[in-house]
């Protein structure tokens, strides 16, 4: 079998949010960058993510604003501007599920939280609703809380991958997880990656990049990769849940209580056979990780009756999955304030931590190669005709086309 050799800027490992947003703020500034993929497009925690587009608010709920909370204010506004074409990237293609979320109490507010939802810290950030503007799931006269509205978009992520796929569709290629792909190291660095050798029908294909960028969550630590120093990652578990009922009202929101997470989160997508799907998150999913699917899913049951009693769920389906949260290792286990990026020779290890963070990674990353003075280049055509003869990945599934099947 020939070998054949290209030299490139970078290759960027994962098609996630984070990586296909690398990919296009790289290829748009000139570098020549390109994308591998060992599944299809979203693979993991995107395409099982709800889609919010957070602002800090529901990181909040302790009555302060937290470093979470700081870090990811300007993500919306940020995200809203590309969503109108007038940002870093043209978005204007995304299907979008809702243009703001709600904050929604079962009761009295404690003082405290409810004279922090009303301070000049949030009053650009949290409205609250008269009743008049209470979506119709909450016009019930069974329901005696309150209603407060958070400028946050929902997107439909297959559509947000689609989107961010297309530009660049010519750059981004599928490898063999199993036997597609191997790297050489510098025995006098074992830092720094010489090359990678992927496998094709062909030929093989040797890349030499001048910086290898891993932004594959979860599968950082699976790709084969063996640094002396590389960061450790943390796996924080989820379960999520799904119920399809036959004409659910859409929601998009957050209930809060005494706890400082949501109690429940409830987003609202369309399935292809015509109906919808609450895809129920939050603390729900957080304390899910312990149950097995039959709990979780009669614990979601419960809890939709407690919160909604007038809902009929007689006719509902439901289903339910596990999903990990990736994320550098912190000390104490919990969930890490910002994007992080670690530079490693000519390795660059990558998480964003929640997916509205993916553009402020994508700074980051700019930063380090600002910093390390890696320059764009030129792609020849021959470089490019060599690399259409790998495969092309898929857009993965969402969990209520997979787990509804």
């Amino acid at each position: 079998m020939n070998t054949k050799e290209i030299s490139i800027d970078i290759v960027i490992f994962g098609g996630g949010i984070a990586g296909l947003w690398a990919l296009n703020q790289l290829r748009n500034l000139g570098y020549q960058a390109i994308l591998l993929e060992t599944q299809a497009l979203g693979s993991g925690q995107t395409i099982k993510s709800q889609g919010i587009i957070h602002g800090g608010i529901k990181y909040a709920l302790s009555g302060f604003l937290s470093g979470s909370a700081n870090a990811i204010e300007a993500m919306p506004q940020r995200w809203k501007a590309s969503l109108e074409g007038t940002g870093e990237l043209d978005l204007r293609t995304v299907n979008i599920l809702s243009n703001h979320q709600l904050l929604w109490s079962t009761g009295s507010l404690g003082s405290e939280i409810a004279s922090f939802f009303a301070s000049k810290a949030l009053n650009s950030r949290v409205q609250k609703l008269v009743k008049t503007d209470y979506p119709s799931i909450l016009k019930n006269a069974a329901f005696n809380g309150h209603a407060y509205r958070l400028e946050e978009v929902v997107l439909d992520t297959p559509s947000l991958i689609e989107t961010l796929a297309k530009p660049h569709h010519d750059y981004i290629f599928k490898i063999n997880p199993n036997s597609g792909y191997t790297f050489t190291s510098d025995p006098n660095n074992p830092q720094n990656v010489v090359s990678l050798k992927i496998g094709s029908n062909a030929e093989t294909i040797e890349l030499k990049a001048k910086r290898y960028l891993f932004t594959a969550g979860e599968g950082n630590e699976l790709l084969g990769l063996n640094l002396p120093t590389a960061p450790q990652m943390q796996l924080r578990p989820l379960q999520m849940t799904m119920v399809k009922l036959p004409s659910p009202s859409p929601f998009f929101a957050h209930c809060i209580d005494n706890g400082t997470n949501p109690r429940i989160t409830i987003t609202t997508h369309p399935t292809q056979d015509g109906k919808t799907v609450w895809y129920l998150g939050g603390q729900l999913a957080e304390d899910g990780a312990k149950r097995t699917i039959a709990e979780q899913i009669a614990c979601a049951e419960k809890e939709l009756k407690v919160l909604f009693p007038w809902l009929d769920l007689a006719s509902a389906t439901w289903a339910s999955f596990y999903v990990n949260r990736a994320e550098p290792k912190q000390p104490d286990g919990k969930r890490p304030e910002n994007p992080f990026i670690e530079t490693l020779g000519n390795v660059m290890v990558a998480w964003p931590t929640k997916l509205a963070l993916s553009p402020l990674l994508s700074d980051l990353i700019l930063a380090q190669l600002k910093r390390d003075d890696i320059q764009p280049s030129q792609m020849l055509p021959e470089t490019k005709s060599t690399l259409h003869s790998l495969e092309k990945p898929t857009i993965a599934l969402p969990p209520w086309e997979e787990y509804f099947a």
